[in-house]
């Protein structure tokens, strides 16, 4: 799994880990936070290589359904990158106290 994707999953895992069942859930803490192969979890775990697998593949789909339906982590990078603007228009353009409350506002209208 390259970075990126890895990195999404973790954020996935932050936000709907809980809504896993334990199984899911104890095998993608220890595949994302602890970096173990599947291999490795099966050894842990007791349980085929296959099935620690299976259970991978059903998680990430099912992180990737609440993503879908729920949209949380897709709001909250929208978010960021708009703060990152305005933080970046007041530091480049040195704006004042209505200026900035006029770009806020305007973001939280777009929330």
């Amino acid at each position: 799994m390259q970075i990126e994707e890895r990195n999404n999953y973790i954020t996935l895992y932050d936000l709907y880990g809980s809504l896993l069942s334990k199984k899911q859930a104890e095998v993608m803490d220890k595949y994302l936070n602890l970096d173990l192969s599947e291999s490795e979890l099966a050894e842990l775990s007791g349980e085929t290589r296959q099935s620690v697998h299976d259970a991978i593949v059903k998680a990430k789909k099912q992180l990737n359904e609440f993503e879908e339906k729920l949209g949380i982590a897709n709001a909250n990078e929208n978010l960021k990158n708009s703060l990152e603007i305005v933080k970046n228009l007041i530091v480049s353009e040195n704006l004042n106290k209505e200026q900035i409350t006029s770009k806020l506002d305007d973001i939280i209208n777009k929330i």
